[in-house]
């Protein structure tokens, strides 16, 4: 089995992206890596000079964070950094649903045998990170699984919704067993190579709902610790 290839296409993409997407990355990092504390104050001037950007640069990637309710604008005081939601958090999962579901669908009659054998790769890659105890690289892995079938759909505005909620799957590494996500991967796949779309759409959405209701069982029971992965 040949390793995915998605650590190289990361670094790739860091090294050509705008220097706003850098920041934003690099300060989403350590908003939740926990570096940066919910209503702690985020100088503009300061972080210009941290990170060695105008303030311009600085004020476009804060802009991108509070649309993404990492940060919060308090009129005449400045910016915070925002509190995690647990509430935005589980409805992210409604929304995943749905448009993971809608994102296989269209993958049926757009996805070829080449591209889902790619994807087949990663998930098994995924797998055996995973059994090797590398959780936040199968974290990693798995985002990369459904980020992937979400841009092969083709369909721009279902692209752009996805990124508004890619965010919050950061902070959650939920320690699923490996072989059961895997086989959850590669049955979608399996259904989208043989023109399954209901299928595909079904078996996504239980995934989906299955990673929901481990979330929802850790913070009732007080064990849910959000963990930034990747």
């Amino acid at each position: 089995m040949r390793a995915a290839s998605v650590g190289t296409a990361d670094d790739g993409r860091r090294r050509r992206q705008p220097a706003r997407h850098r920041v934003r990355d690099e300060l989403q990092k350590l908003i939740l890596g926990g570096q940066y504390k919910p209503g702690d104050k985020l100088v503009q001037q300061e972080l210009a000079r941290n990170f060695g950007v105008s303030q311009a640069v600085v004020r476009e990637a804060l802009l991108e964070l509070q649309v993404h309710g990492l940060v919060e604008t308090i009129d005449n005081r400045g910016v915070f950094v925002g509190q995690l939601d647990i509430k935005t958090l589980l409805e992210s999962f409604d929304v995943r649903e749905a448009l993971e579901g809608l994102a296989v669908r269209l993958c049926v009659n757009r996805v070829t045998w080449d591209e889902t054998s790619r994807l087949h790769d990663l998930a098994e890659w995924m797998c055996s990170r995973g059994k090797a105890g590398a959780l936040d690289e199968m974290a990693l892995l798995d985002r990369g699984f459904h980020q992937q079938l979400v841009r092969l759909s083709g369909n721009g505005m279902l692209i752009r919704l996805a990124e508004s909620y890619a965010i919050l799957g950061k902070v959650i590494r939920l320690g699923r067993d490996p072989v059961d996500v895997c086989a959850e991967h590669l049955a979608i796949l399996d259904a989208i190579n043989h023109h399954r779309a209901d299928r595909a759409e079904q078996l996504m959405r239980e995934h989906i709902r299955a990673a929901r209701k481990i979330v929802e069982k850790q913070i009732k029971g007080g064990t849910f610790v959000p963990q930034w992965v990747g």
